[in-house]
């Protein structure tokens, strides 16, 4: 018999997987150009720019714009990350604010859902581990 693949759960995982590359990409990207960069976080999409806001080029897309979720919402970013971004330094230390010199204060958890389906993208606060739950 055959089994069918809730559509929803499909979505979510991958859009969280992806997203979680594209955090790595950016704590990368800041650890190579010893500058800070960050992910900006909305409901729908997210988007890689500069610490002042510059817009950077996705590596998949070749784009600045941002990347769309799909039907997936972005929500409960936890602790609350200022602005609703990540930032990363030259060393890969995830920052809730740009200009700070202190890291995060907690893992951040960035939930990712569609119909009753979640997942969680977690950010450890001192190395910038980049997980998917």
């Amino acid at each position: 018999v055959p089994r069918f693949m809730d559509q929803n759960a499909v979505n979510v995982s991958a859009m969280a997987e992806q997203l979680a590359s594209d955090i790595r990409y950016t704590q990368t990207l800041a650890m190579t150009t010893g500058q800070r960069n960050r992910i900006n976080l909305a409901a729908g999409s997210y988007q890689i720019t500069t610490s002042t806001g510059g817009l950077l080029t996705h590596p998949a897309t070749g784009d600045t714009g941002p990347i769309p979720l799909n039907d997936v919402t972005l929500s409960g970013w936890n602790p609350p990350l200022t602005n609703n971004y990540v930032a990363f330094d030259g060393l890969g230390v995830p920052y809730s604010l740009v200009t700070s010199s202190t890291g995060l204060t907690g893992s951040a958890t960035i939930t990712l859902s569609a119909g009753g389906d979640t997942r969680t993208v977690v950010i450890s606060r001192e190395t910038g581990r980049v997980i998917v739950q």
